[in-house]
């Protein structure tokens, strides 16, 4: 577990990064517009919104812009409205946005919560990736631990946790203390053998994704425990992922 020092200043990042404010507003007038702004429970007005979804008259895309969208973008709809309802462009919209938007999103709109929990998810995986790939050995647990903290936190306020530097405390060493690192290092050795710089790639990122979709299912559980076998298999696929991962960084 990390250090208070560490823990702390995490906490403060993280608590920081969720008190931005994310108003999500849905503009244009078909009827796909009402529909989708029920679907997210957004606004129609776009007075004070910092997240802007502009569905296009014949209402076949999604225009995306605002102060906290990063990169604008225009997304196709699903035709169907059962494909509609499915909203299969979450994840589209919450790699467009800024950053600092993105947790707020999902704090106001659970709908977002697993899209947005994804991409935190992702985005530090691959860092730990990179980090764990550095030829300087120690020097990548701290930055790896604060990471995965940095993470979990994140995850937290998303699923709208209200967190005091106590709770914070307690909730890393509950997660972690269900983690199963060894069992997890076990796994990438046998999908990786050969050691070096490709398997210390692979266990920042399978380590890392494996603790933030574990993190995922606790909030999603209402502060449940995950059991062993529910770890293994998130361990497992996450090490199927790490290896993929690897295995395009090798190419480049």
């Amino acid at each position: 577990m990390m250090g208070l020092r560490n823990l702390y200043k995490v906490f403060n990042e993280s608590r920081k990064a969720a008190r931005q404010q994310a108003t999500l507003t849905v503009t244009g007038e078909s009827s796909r517009a009402a529909e989708l702004a029920r679907l997210l429970g957004a606004q129609r007005s776009a007075r004070g919104a910092e997240i802007i979804l502009a569905v296009s008259p014949a209402g076949d895309t999604l225009t995306l812009s605002g102060k906290g969208v990063e990169d604008p973008d225009e997304i196709p709809l699903p035709t169907s409205e059962q494909a509609m309802s499915d909203l299969p462009f979450l994840p589209r919209i919450v790699q467009a946005l800024d950053e600092d938007y993105a947790v707020p999103l999902a704090k106001a709109y659970p709908v977002f919560r697993r899209a947005v929990c994804e991409e935190v998810i992702r985005k530090n995986a691959r860092q730990n990736a990179l980090v764990g790939a550095l030829p300087i050995p120690g020097a990548d647990m701290p930055v790896m631990t604060a990471n995965q903290g940095r993470m979990v936190l994140s995850i937290a306020a998303a699923y709208g946790e209200e967190l005091s530097m106590d709770r914070a405390r307690e909730l890393l060493g509950v997660l972690a203390a269900g983690f199963g690192l060894r069992a997890l290092s076990r796994q990438v050795v046998k999908l990786i053998p050969v050691g070096g710089w490709a398997a210390a790639a692979a266990l920042g990122y399978a380590g890392t994704v494996a603790m933030g979709r574990a993190t995922m299912l606790y909030f999603e559980r209402g502060g449940q425990q995950v059991g062993q076998k529910e770890m293994a298999e998130i361990q497992r696929r996450a090490t199927e992922e790490a290896r993929t991962f690897v295995s395009r960084f090798r190419k480049k």
